[in-house]
């Protein structure tokens, strides 16, 4: 589909697409220094948007990306947005800044980039939701909600990223128990792949839905950060200890034992390793590429089109989640 790949830097892509992105409006979850979403939002800044919306816990972690993107083009207006998208009234109060600040009118790419991995041990969000359920979906499922009549308004090929993971496919997400009766039988592994089995769900019910009001949503696998990246990103902080339930080492007992006598549906490992700005690359790609129009629900690794499994994009699922969703945040979204 284009020449991108494994190796290309997201700056790169962005200038190859500036075309698509100067003038225009962008918000990203998780941008913080050292990670995925901070470079990100580094790499955005080479395609000159009007404006970029940097929604996260810290501040003080994404003033350095304020500052880096600043220094790729000082015209870009930069707005940092406290977003804690474990509570629902902080994603409520964040979505409200934006569309009061004047500058969200329309907004052109809506990137959901902010997640956890394998958190140790069980916790909550505040409304008592498995935490990587709560903040990998359930918080950004609200968030692109109330956003969504800006995204619409931003006319045709409006972009909606979901960064997912093809870690999915070590397990299902069981909506009757999106819990784990109540961390008892937690496994930090398997709550990840479920939480990542939900983006790509959502992002399959956002495709089908919004295909006649001009947007149009894309799930991701961004890649995986080679180990002698330093320092390491937040998202690994719970698998470095090789005893955990939550190291690789366990991850790779999961896949063996589920994909037994088949080959993983997660394609060639090597072909994830990436550094962090190559792994921005995929989501500028999402949020950009004209080569994407019309081609709606996606799901993209290496900057071009990966196959996934029956039940990670499901109509029927996808809709369960969705009705789920939304007794979990208690408001309904006609869409």
């Amino acid at each position: 589909m284009t020449s991108f790949n494994q190796h290309t830097t997201g700056s790169e892509v962005a200038k190859a697409l500036t075309s698509r992105s100067t003038g225009k409006t962008f918000i990203i979850t998780g941008p913080s220094s050292n990670s995925i979403g901070g470079a990100t939002a580094i790499a955005l800044a080479h395609s000159h948007p009007k404006t970029i919306f940097l929604a996260g816990r810290s501040e003080s972690k994404i003033l350095p990306v304020i500052k880096d993107i600043k220094a790729v083009d000082s015209a870009v207006d930069v707005i940092f947005v406290p977003l804690d998208l474990a509570s629902q009234a902080s994603v409520r109060k964040a979505a409200g800044e934006i569309l009061a600040s004047g500058k969200a009118d329309v907004v052109h790419g809506l990137i959901n980039n902010a997640g956890i991995m394998c958190v140790m041990p069980y916790q909550e969000t505040v409304e008592g939701i498995e935490l990587q359920f709560g903040i990998n979906h359930i918080g950004h499922f609200l968030l692109t909600n109330l956003l969504l009549p800006r995204i619409v308004a931003a006319g045709p090929h409006a972009r909606i990223v979901n960064v997912a993971s093809t870690g999915y496919m070590l397990g299902d997400l069981d909506m009757e128990n999106y819990n784990f009766d109540n961390g008892k039988t937690y496994h930090p592994w398997l709550a990840y792949a479920s939480s990542k089995t939900a983006n790509i769900l959502f992002n399959t019910y956002l495709a089908s839905h919004l295909q006649d009001k001009g947007v149009e949503a894309f799930a991701l696998q961004p890649g995986m950060l080679k180990r002698q990246i330093v320092p390491p990103t937040e998202l690994y902080v719970h698998t470095r200890d090789e005893n955990s339930l939550a190291s690789f080492t366990e991850a790779f007992k999961i896949i063996t034992k589920r994909w037994e006598g088949k080959t993983p549906p997660s394609g060639d490992l090597k072909g994830d390793e990436k550094t962090l700005e190559t792994s921005a690359s995929t989501l500028v790609f999402a949020a950009l590429d004209p080569g994407l129009d019309g081609k709606s629900g996606l799901f993209l690794r290496n900057c071009e089109p990966f196959p996934v499994e029956g039940y990670a994009t499901n109509a029927e699922r996808a809709e369960k989640l969705w009705k789920l969703s939304e007794k979990l945040v208690e408001e309904k979204f006609d869409i």
